[in-house]
Protein backbone atom coordinates (compact mmCIF):
# COMPACT_ATOMS: atom_id res chain seq x y z
CA UNK A 1 0.00 0.00 0.00
CA UNK A 2 1.65 3.37 -0.94
CA UNK A 3 2.48 6.11 1.24
CA UNK A 4 0.28 8.95 1.02
CA UNK A 5 1.39 12.24 2.23
CA UNK A 6 -1.06 14.48 3.77
CA UNK A 7 -0.52 18.22 4.75
CA UNK A 8 2.56 20.75 4.33
CA UNK A 9 5.84 19.68 3.99
CA UNK A 10 9.06 21.51 5.53
CA UNK A 11 12.81 21.58 4.87
CA UNK A 12 13.59 21.19 8.88
CA UNK A 13 16.07 19.14 9.53
CA UNK A 14 17.31 18.68 13.63
CA UNK A 15 15.64 18.91 16.66
CA UNK A 16 13.48 21.17 18.87
CA UNK A 17 15.77 23.78 20.86
CA UNK A 18 14.33 22.36 23.56
CA UNK A 19 14.69 18.97 23.25
CA UNK A 20 18.33 19.78 23.29
CA UNK A 21 19.11 22.08 25.94
CA UNK A 22 16.50 19.89 28.07
CA UNK A 23 19.35 17.17 28.41
CA UNK A 24 22.28 19.82 29.21
CA UNK A 25 24.17 20.87 32.44
CA UNK A 26 22.19 24.06 33.52
CA UNK A 27 19.44 23.87 30.11
CA UNK A 28 23.07 24.77 27.68
CA UNK A 29 24.23 27.75 28.99
CA UNK A 30 27.47 28.71 27.02
CA UNK A 31 27.18 25.66 24.49
CA UNK A 32 26.58 26.49 21.00
CA UNK A 33 23.70 25.25 18.40
CA UNK A 34 23.08 26.19 15.01
CA UNK A 35 20.31 25.97 12.75
CA UNK A 36 19.88 23.41 9.64
CA UNK A 37 18.66 26.38 7.23
CA UNK A 38 21.84 28.76 7.70
CA UNK A 39 24.35 25.70 6.62
CA UNK A 40 23.57 27.07 3.05
CA UNK A 41 25.74 29.98 4.03
CA UNK A 42 29.22 30.48 3.03
CA UNK A 43 29.50 32.52 6.35
CA UNK A 44 29.20 30.83 9.91
CA UNK A 45 25.84 31.46 11.10
CA UNK A 46 25.33 29.72 15.27
CA UNK A 47 23.82 30.95 18.42
CA UNK A 48 25.46 30.89 22.16
CA UNK A 49 23.47 30.27 24.98
CA UNK A 50 23.61 32.67 27.62
CA UNK A 51 20.20 32.35 29.44
CA UNK A 52 17.69 29.30 29.25
CA UNK A 53 14.08 29.38 31.69
CA UNK A 54 11.42 26.60 30.98
CA UNK A 55 8.41 27.05 31.08
CA UNK A 56 7.53 24.45 33.23
CA UNK A 57 4.53 23.13 35.21
CA UNK A 58 2.25 26.28 36.71
CA UNK A 59 -0.83 23.53 38.10
CA UNK A 60 -2.46 23.35 35.02
CA UNK A 61 -2.54 20.27 33.85
CA UNK A 62 -0.98 19.90 30.13
CA UNK A 63 -0.39 23.45 30.27
CA UNK A 64 3.54 21.99 28.72
CA UNK A 65 3.64 18.74 28.64
CA UNK A 66 6.30 18.86 25.45
CA UNK A 67 8.38 21.09 27.15
CA UNK A 68 8.27 23.51 23.98
CA UNK A 69 8.03 26.61 26.07
CA UNK A 70 10.23 29.10 27.68
CA UNK A 71 12.58 32.16 27.62
CA UNK A 72 15.63 31.57 25.64
CA UNK A 73 18.41 34.35 25.30
CA UNK A 74 21.06 33.74 23.32
CA UNK A 75 24.12 35.53 21.19
CA UNK A 76 23.38 35.24 17.36
CA UNK A 77 26.28 35.10 14.92
CA UNK A 78 24.42 35.15 11.47
CA UNK A 79 26.65 34.80 7.83
CA UNK A 80 29.97 35.86 10.09
CA UNK A 81 28.04 39.09 11.60
CA UNK A 82 27.94 38.87 15.01
CA UNK A 83 24.31 40.38 16.27
CA UNK A 84 24.29 40.48 20.14
CA UNK A 85 21.77 38.69 22.08
CA UNK A 86 18.61 38.02 20.89
CA UNK A 87 15.46 36.26 22.03
CA UNK A 88 15.08 33.07 20.61
CA UNK A 89 11.59 32.28 22.60
CA UNK A 90 10.04 32.60 19.49
CA UNK A 91 11.60 30.21 17.32
CA UNK A 92 12.88 27.47 19.45
CA UNK A 93 9.47 25.61 18.62
CA UNK A 94 10.87 24.87 15.11
CA UNK A 95 12.35 21.29 14.42
CA UNK A 96 15.96 22.92 13.15
CA UNK A 97 18.28 22.64 15.66
CA UNK A 98 21.56 20.76 16.00
CA UNK A 99 24.27 20.75 18.92
CA UNK A 100 27.32 21.83 18.38
CA UNK A 101 29.78 19.39 19.90
CA UNK A 102 32.52 21.10 22.03
CA UNK A 103 35.16 19.53 20.09
CA UNK A 104 33.50 21.31 16.56
CA UNK A 105 33.39 24.67 18.42
CA UNK A 106 36.67 26.00 17.53
CA UNK A 107 36.00 25.13 13.81
CA UNK A 108 33.14 27.84 14.02
CA UNK A 109 35.29 30.64 15.80
CA UNK A 110 38.18 30.26 13.49
CA UNK A 111 36.24 30.10 10.40
CA UNK A 112 34.10 33.42 12.46
CA UNK A 113 37.71 34.87 12.66
CA UNK A 114 38.52 34.91 8.92
CA UNK A 115 34.96 35.96 7.89
CA UNK A 116 35.60 39.49 6.28
CA UNK A 117 32.57 41.69 6.45
CA UNK A 118 30.85 42.35 3.03
CA UNK A 119 31.36 45.82 1.84
CA UNK A 120 28.16 47.94 1.64
CA UNK A 121 26.89 48.62 -1.94
CA UNK A 122 27.00 52.88 -2.29
CA UNK A 123 24.05 54.35 -3.82
CA UNK A 124 23.51 57.35 -5.29
CA UNK A 125 22.06 60.34 -3.77
CA UNK A 126 19.62 61.14 -7.02
CA UNK A 127 18.61 59.00 -9.85
CA UNK A 128 17.15 60.09 -13.54
CA UNK A 129 13.60 60.26 -14.15
CA UNK A 130 11.77 56.95 -15.36
CA UNK A 131 10.83 56.87 -18.95
CA UNK A 132 7.16 58.11 -18.54
CA UNK A 133 7.84 60.25 -15.58
CA UNK A 134 9.77 62.10 -17.87
CA UNK A 135 7.46 62.44 -20.74
CA UNK A 136 5.11 63.89 -18.39
CA UNK A 137 7.44 66.34 -16.52
CA UNK A 138 8.60 67.33 -20.54
CA UNK A 139 4.62 68.32 -21.05
CA UNK A 140 4.52 69.99 -18.04
CA UNK A 141 7.55 72.23 -18.15
CA UNK A 142 8.88 71.26 -14.67
CA UNK A 143 12.79 71.55 -14.54
CA UNK A 144 12.92 68.68 -12.04
CA UNK A 145 15.68 66.33 -13.94
CA UNK A 146 16.23 63.92 -11.46
CA UNK A 147 14.58 62.09 -7.92
CA UNK A 148 16.10 62.22 -4.78
CA UNK A 149 16.71 58.07 -3.82
CA UNK A 150 15.31 57.04 0.00
CA UNK A 151 16.75 54.06 0.98
CA UNK A 152 17.09 52.50 4.61
CA UNK A 153 20.64 52.12 5.31
CA UNK A 154 21.24 48.28 5.96
CA UNK A 155 24.91 46.52 6.59
CA UNK A 156 24.50 45.93 2.57
CA UNK A 157 23.28 49.35 1.07
CA UNK A 158 23.76 52.68 2.17
CA UNK A 159 23.32 56.52 0.51
CA UNK A 160 26.68 58.20 -1.13
CA UNK A 161 27.65 61.11 1.37
CA UNK A 162 28.33 64.68 -0.12
CA UNK A 163 31.28 63.79 -2.21
CA UNK A 164 31.69 60.33 -2.08
CA UNK A 165 31.46 58.32 -5.03
CA UNK A 166 28.71 55.51 -5.66
CA UNK A 167 30.09 51.88 -6.24
CA UNK A 168 26.47 51.50 -8.03
CA UNK A 169 25.10 52.58 -10.99
CA UNK A 170 21.25 52.87 -11.62
CA UNK A 171 20.05 52.92 -14.73
CA UNK A 172 16.31 53.39 -15.51
CA UNK A 173 14.85 52.95 -19.33
CA UNK A 174 14.37 50.54 -21.64
CA UNK A 175 17.42 47.55 -21.89
CA UNK A 176 17.41 44.76 -24.49
CA UNK A 177 14.49 43.06 -24.18
CA UNK A 178 14.56 39.19 -23.44
CA UNK A 179 12.26 38.54 -26.30
CA UNK A 180 13.38 40.99 -29.03
CA UNK A 181 10.48 39.46 -31.69
CA UNK A 182 7.94 40.76 -29.20
CA UNK A 183 9.01 44.15 -29.92
CA UNK A 184 8.90 43.83 -33.83
CA UNK A 185 7.27 46.57 -35.55
CA UNK A 186 6.97 48.71 -32.45
CA UNK A 187 8.03 52.30 -33.28
CA UNK A 188 10.86 53.41 -30.71
CA UNK A 189 10.60 57.16 -30.44
CA UNK A 190 14.27 58.72 -28.56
Amino acid sequence: MPVILVGRTHNHVGKRLWEIIGYLKDFGVGRMVARSAHERYPEPSFYRILSARPQMDTGRPYMDEDNIKGKVLVERVFRGVNEGVVDLSKSAYKTDFKLIHKHEEHRYLEALKNCKPKEAKILPQTIELPPLLKIIAERENHECKELKLVVNNTRTYRLAEDGETPNVNITLGLQTPASPELYEGVLNKS
